[in-house]
């Protein structure tokens, strides 16, 4: 399934709309702010290849620590694990995963933080 991303004019972060099909969405809205008034950002993509695919998981199975850290849901080994995950794909990194990086390399646990970035309207508070 294709995600769609897209820059909001209105308080300037990406958006990623996901879809279920391969058309682009007809009125896509900012899941930060809510706004309409977006911007279509033409992603690059990742192609995997699995011999450094290979390389990157045995790196990380073979790090005890890292992995004994993510049985123990220890929010500093998820953010290590993704990190590596990350630099192995090439990917680059936005404003709010660096955000959720930082905060569970702190030490904070992974739920409240995800509630926490979400926009006011996505929030369970009622």
């Amino acid at each position: 399934m294709p995600i769609y991303e897209y820059r909001c004019n209105n308080c300037r972060r990406k958006a990623e709309v996901f879809i279920q099909g391969f058309s682009p969405p007809s009125n896509p809205t900012c899941a930060h702010c809510g706004s309409n008034d977006l911007s279509r950002v033409f992603s690059k993509f990742a192609v995997r290849r699995s011999k450094s695919d290979k390389s990157v998981y045995d790196d990380i199975l073979s790090d005890s620590k890292l992995t004994k850290g993510l049985m123990r849901n220890d929010p500093r080994a998820l953010a290590e694990w993704s990190r590596k995950m990350s630099r192995a794909a090439d990917e680059d990194s936005t404003p709010e995963t660096e955000e959720l990086m930082d905060r569970l390399e702190a030490g904070e646990d992974v739920s409240e933080v995800i509630e926490e970035m979400k926009p006011p309207e996505l929030r369970g508070d009622d």
